[in-house]
């Protein structure tokens, strides 16, 4: 099985009807930020899309003031990037909000035509991590898609995320399996991770390994790319730790190119 760059875990075929799968929320609290730790949107070689969704609620009693709210993407390099959105029903919309206690707004890359069907042409693909911010609490669920002109191909949430310094992810490869995982570190000071890979008895597969991630950038692997050494086959668990909070985000790629959200949990 040919196995994907993790750059591009963003998504596969060109789609001209699209279903998403929207999933994973967050609650932000007031006055606060939350990320969503990879987005992909558009195409990919002239020949695969992705698509990204993200849905913002204000769960606030009905009739209570509305919370007041921005969304940002930025790309691996840090740098902010434009993506074109629009609303459930294909209306083009701008990356903010205002929204009352019970209300709702969608937004969707703009390869959504109405609903499920496309009716606008993707750009070329763009790979990286949202920022919501909000003036009152709200919570954001977020997902992407691989598509065909036949419908979903697979489809995963991206839950919403607080930065932390000590979290951790399931991990499984072997011939049919692999995991990947997306780090964004939203700060301002250059982060150091570290990457344990421990068995299911708790002893370390292979030695640890350290990476710098710069301050606001985004990166993705699968797990073996970061320990070429490790098994062919193995399973357990990666404890992720850095001297920055960051976010983080994993998938389980099984076969027929489908992948899945694994949960992200913290280390105390």
């Amino acid at each position: 099985m040919r196995r994907k760059s993790m750059k591009d875990v963003g998504i596969k075929n060109i789609p001209w009807s699209l279903v998403f799968v929207l999933a994973a929320a967050g609650i932000c609290s007031a006055q606060s930020v939350l990320y969503l730790p990879q987005f992909a949107d558009g195409t990919q070689d002239g020949a695969v899309a992705w698509a990204t969704s993200i849905s913002v609620t204000n769960p606030a009693p009905l009739g209570t003031p509305a919370a007041s709210g921005t969304i940002t993407f930025t790309q691996d390099d840090g740098t902010p990037v434009d993506v074109t959105l629009v609303d459930y029903f294909g209306v083009p919309t701008g990356n903010t909000f205002q929204l009352a206690g019970g209300q709702t707004k969608q937004f969707q890359s703009a390869i959504f035509g109405g609903g499920s069907t496309n009716k606008n042409k993707p750009g070329p693909l763009k790979i990286g991590f949202v920022t919501v911010t909000s003036t009152l609490p709200v919570t954001v669920g977020g997902g992407f898609a691989e598509v065909s002109a036949n419908g979903i191909i697979s489809a995963a949430a991206v839950q919403a995320a607080m930065p932390l310094k000590r979290q951790g992810i399931f991990f499984t490869k072997n011939d049919n399996t692999n995991t990947a995982l997306a780090v964004a570190n939203p700060g301002t000071t250059a982060a150091t991770l570290t990457f344990q890979l421990l068995d299911g008895s708790g002893t370390p597969i292979v030695p640890q390994v350290t990476r710098t991630l710069a301050a606001n950038n985004h990166t993705a692997f699968f797990v073996p790319d970061l320990f070429p050494s490790a098994p062919f086959e193995m399973w357990g668990t990666m404890r992720i730790t850095s001297d920055q909070p960051v976010v983080s985000t994993a998938l389980f790629f099984i076969p027929g190119g489908g992948f899945v959200t694994t949960p992200v949990f913290p280390l105390p």
